[in-house]
C-alpha cells in the first residue's frame, strides 16, 4: 500500500495535537456563554457534529449548524449567552466567512474561529482564532477532523471546568491500527458498488465522514445513516451486494444498541464490517471520547486503497469547485 507512509505521521500528529492547551483568550469567551453553535460545512461540521456530544454530555447545550443554513435561515436565532465557533480548515469558505461578517453586524460578539488560515478573512471577522497548525503532510488523511474535534473537546471541557481526559494511549493505538492496514483491507479487499456507514452520537459524524472520504477518494458511491433511523423504512433497500460498515460504541447502553444493530444488519446481508468494540471485526483501543476519531483510520485505509487500484490521484476532484462555493453567485449565474 504505497499511501501508506503519508500516513505515518498520524500517531504523532494526534498526541501533538491533543496536548495543546487553549488559548486563555479562548477560554475567557467560553466561560462567559450559555450555550454553544458550532458554524462550518463539509467535514468541518462533520467534526463539529461529533464534538457537539462531549459539549452535550457535561451538560452545556450545543449544537451543529451548517454555515449556509445559518446564512439564510437562522441567523436571527442566534442569541447574546452563545458562544458562535466558526470552523473553516482554509479559511475562505465562503458561507462560513458571510455567516461570520452577519454576527458581527448585529453585534454579535465573541466569535471564536477554528482555522489553518490565522491571517484569513474569517479570522479577521473574529474576536479569537484556534489555529489548526497543520501542515501539507499533517492534513492528510483526516488532519482538520482531528484538529476541530479535539479544540471543541477541550473547549467543552474548559466550559464545564473539567480535566480533559488522558491521551495517552491515543497514538500507540493510531500506531497498531495502521500496522494493522492489511487486515483491515483484507475485510474489503475491492472497492465495493455502494456503501453504508451507521453510527449514533458522535459516530454518526464519523460515519458521515467515512462517507465523506470514501466518495472523495476512491469515488465509490456511499451514504451515512443515524443507526436508530435506519431501523424505521430505509433498511428495506438494504443489499446483499453493498457493504455496511458500523461505527459502534464499546461502552455503556450506547454500545448494547449498536451490538444489536450490527447483529441485525448480519441476519439480512453477509458483508457488515464493524470498528470500535473489542470483538469487532476492527478493535479501537480507547475510550469512546476518542474512538470516533481513531475509527476514522478503517475508512481512510480502504478509501486509498481502493483509489489506488482505480487509478484515482488522491486530492485531484472533477467536481468538487476550488473556486466557487457561492451559492448566491451560482445562483446568480444560473
Amino acid at each position: 500500500m504505497e499511501f501508506l507512509p503519508k500516513f505515518a505521521h498520524i500517531p504523532s500528529t494526534i498526541a501533538e495535537v491533543a496536548g495543546r492547551e487553549l488559548d486563555p483568550g479562548v477560554v475567557h469567551l467560553a466561560r462567559q456563554a450559555q450555550r454553544v453553535r458550532i458554524v462550518a460545512m463539509g467535514g468541518s461540521f462533520n467534526a463539529a457534529t461529533a464534538a457537539v456530544e462531549r459539549f452535550l454530555e457535561r451538560g452545556i447545550d450545543a449544537r451543529a449548524e451548517l454555515a449556509s443554513h445559518l446564512l439564510h435561515s437562522s441567523i436571527g436565532t442566534v442569541a447574546k449567552d452563545e458562544l458562535v465557533v466558526l470552523v473553516s480548515y482554509s479559511g475562505t469558505s465562503v458561507e462560513t466567512i458571510r455567516a461570520a461578517e452577519a454576527l458581527r453586524d448585529q453585534g454579535h460578539n465573541g466569535l471564536v474561529c477554528i482555522t489553518n488560515a490565522p491571517a484569513s478573512e474569517l479570522s479577521a471577522a473574529c474576536d479569537a482564532v484556534i489555529d489548526q497548525g497543520l501542515t501539507e503532510e499533517t492534513h492528510v488523511p483526516f488532519g482538520p477532523w482531528t484538529t476541530t474535534y479535539l479544540a471543541l473537546f477541550r473547549l467543552a471541557c474548559a466550559m464545564a471546568d473539567q480535566p480533559f481526559p488522558d491521551t495517552a494511549a491515543l497514538a500507540p493505538e493510531a500506531e497498531r491500527l495502521l500496522t494493522a492496514a492489511g487486515d483491515i483491507l483484507a475485510l474489503q479487499p475491492a472497492a465495493p458498488g455502494y456503501i453504508e456507514f451507521f453510527g449514533r452520537g458522535a459516530f454518526a459524524a464519523t460515519a458521515v465522514q467515512a462517507t465523506l472520504i470514501a466518495r472523495e477518494i476512491a469515488r465509490v458511491p456511499a451514504a451515512s445513516w443515524e443507526s436508530s433511523t435506519y431501523r424505521h423504512g430505509p433498511i428495506e433497500a438494504i443489499s446483499p451486494t453493498q457493504l455496511s460498515v458500523v461505527f459502534a460504541a464499546r461502552d455503556g447502553r450506547p454500545a448494547g444498541l449498536d451490538s444489536s444493530f450490527a447483529s441485525g444488519l448480519r441476519e439480512i446481508v453477509d458483508n457488515v464490517i464493524v470498528v470500535g468494540p473489542g470483538d469487532s471485526n476492527v478493535p479501537v483501543r480507547v475510550t469512546d471520547d476518542f474512538t470516533p476519531l481513531l475509527s476514522l483510520v478503517v475508512p481512510a485505509v480502504l478509501s486509498y486503497a481502493w483509489g489506488m487500484q482505480a487509478g484515482i490521484p488522491a486530492g485531484e476532484f472533477r467536481y468538487t469547485s476550488h473556486s466557487v462555493t457561492d451559492e448566491d453567485e451560482l445562483t446568480r449565474e444560473g
